[in-house]
């Protein structure tokens, strides 16, 4: 029975090493210099080889070390002769830019350099992984991160994640569970309600009265006009005028059930502030004004704990993130409320612990806790735009990005994502123009994996300037277009439905 029971820990040992032995090759990854070029080197490693940004060490092999007595070949003596940085990969070869040059010649071999590799997990999976990668540390301030999984290694590069390596099952005999298969596709669906009078520059959806009805609340330049959501049809309620400057962004903030007040963001010189304005009566009133932050509620089923506000002047543009409570209808400053780098106010939003926004690069960012869960460029833009100054002059404006959303789908609450697309005629001549705005879902595997799904059906022209839930689930999407002339700025309603492929 013992050596049963030494034989069987022997096996689950050596399996555990195979698998491993996968992640110890991925950072003892060489190749070789096939050609020199003048300030780059080609070596012949590709796709699913090596990353843009990996730098390789560049090794001279040496003569080598011959016992005196045996005469047998001990190794060779190599010497460091450079570093690169791989710049471009292709299927079968890559291109890397010089960083550092002591003779770099075609045939030299090249090894991954870095200088640590993080951890982060369990004290068993780190002394495991110790004993196959070197320089290990605890932490997450390094190039290449090791995060630990119930199933297995994931590798990080600069915050992207890479490769995963699975850990040994052992191989028990259990009763068969039936695990619905989760959507991997959507199909969306849409109905065209309206048309609106001009260009919507953003919109919320809000209710008022302590009943369950909805009302759409649209921010226009100069106005704000708030729609009854009826069965089939939308109609015009109240309207209320705007101060001068440049509307960016309206919100719904819940107070108490069914009694919301609306935040109205707007920039006026080199700055922005907030107003809050309350339905009295069946009109909206304004009850505060020039309060210095943009406002926005992150996530409305919390609204208590995420309404947050973010400085934006002149200079750094977006500055530091406080968080806000209502002590009636008062607004008081509750302290800092801490954001990842980049963090813009005008596009964030949040699901359970998810948090999404479009940062000052217009790279679309999500996190979970700290944990960058996904990084994709070309997010950022819309018809929302104001003249800033001290910045920019002439016709040049600043733009605003979209607020992402909620959509609620099969009953499960799921992070959804704008893109709008810009013209590239219209980019040549200088000139903000889209050509399509596109609707993703944020999905999350078992493991911690983010990805972007684009719905599939419906295509919407030139941009979309606000996607909204409504209190019975419904989704609205509203569109925006321009013209040469102001007369010819309009947008459209649409009702969808976000449908589940399996």
């Amino acid at each position: 029975m013992k050596r049963l029971i030494f034989f069987l820990l022997v096996s689950i040992s050596l399996s555990l090493s195979a698998e491993l032995s996968e992640l110890k090759d991925f950072f003892s990854r060489k190749g070789y210099v096939v050609e020199k070029l003048e300030d780059r080197v080609i070596i012949d490693l590709g796709k699913g080889k090596v990353r843009e940004g990996e730098v390789f060490k560049v090794i001279k092999e040496g003569k080598e070390i011959v016992h005196p007595v045996t005469k047998e070949v001990l190794g060779k003596v190599n010497e460091e002769v450079g570093k690169i940085e791989v710049s471009e990969v292709k299927d079968r070869f890559s291109f890397a830019r010089i960083l550092e040059d002591k003779g770099i010649e075609k045939g030299n071999r090249v090894e991954l350099y870095y200088r640590r590799v993080c951890f982060v997990g369990s004290d068993e999976g780190f002394f495991k992984v110790s004993s196959l990668v070197g320089s290990l540390k605890r932490g997450e301030d390094c190039d290449y991160v090791i995060r630990e999984f119930d199933d297995g290694y994931g590798v990080e590069y600069r915050g992207t994640a890479v490769a995963f390596f699975k850990k040994p099952k052992p191989k028990v005999v259990v009763q068969a569970k039936k695990v619905e298969k989760r959507p991997e596709e959507f199909k969306l669906h849409a109905k065209f309600v309206m048309t609106f009078p001009g260009l919507p520059l953003s919109a919320d959806i809000c209710r008022f009265f302590g009943d369950e009805r909805s009302y759409l609340t649209v921010l226009y330049e100069g106005k704000l006009v708030i729609y009854e959501v009826l069965n089939g049809e939308v109609s015009e309620y109240t309207s209320m005028s705007l101060p001068s400057g440049y509307p960016v962004s309206v919100q719904c903030v819940p107070l108490d059930e069914g009694n919301d007040l609306i935040i109205v963001n707007e920039v006026s010189g080199s700055s922005a502030s907030s107003m809050l304005v309350k339905m009295v009566g069946g009109s909206p009133v304004v009850v505060k004004k020039n309060i210095p932050y943009i406002l926005s509620v992150l996530d409305k089923k919390r609204s208590k704990e995420t309404l947050i506000g973010q400085k934006f002047e002149s200079g750094d543009l977006w500055g530091e993130v406080k968080r806000f409570e209502f002590n009636g209808e008062e607004l008081v400053e509750k302290g800092d409320f801490k954001v990842p780098s980049g963090f813009r106010i005008d596009s964030a939003v949040m699901v359970g612990d998810l948090l999404a926004f479009t940062d000052k690069d217009g790279y679309l960012r999500v996190y979970k806790g700290d944990e960058l869960l996904l990084s994709e460029e070309g997010f950022s833009g819309s018809y929302t735009t104001a003249e800033l100054p001290d910045i920019y002059e002439d016709e040049d404006k600043y733009t605003f990005n979209v607020r992402h959303f909620v959509a609620r789908v099969d009953g499960k609450d799921y992070l959804g994502v704008i893109r709008n697309v810009r013209s590239p005629v219209y980019r040549f001549l200088d000139v903000t123009k889209f050509t399509e705005g596109e609707i993703y879902l944020v999905l999350v595997d078992e493991r911690g994996v983010a990805k972007l799904e684009k719905l599939q059906g419906k295509r919407f022209e030139e941009a979309i300037q606000s996607v909204l839930m409504a209190g019975d689930n419904r989704l609205f999407v509203i569109t925006g277009r321009t013209g040469t002339l102001p007369l010819q700025n309009r947008g459209d309603l649409f009702e969808v439905e976000i449908e589940p492929i399996r």
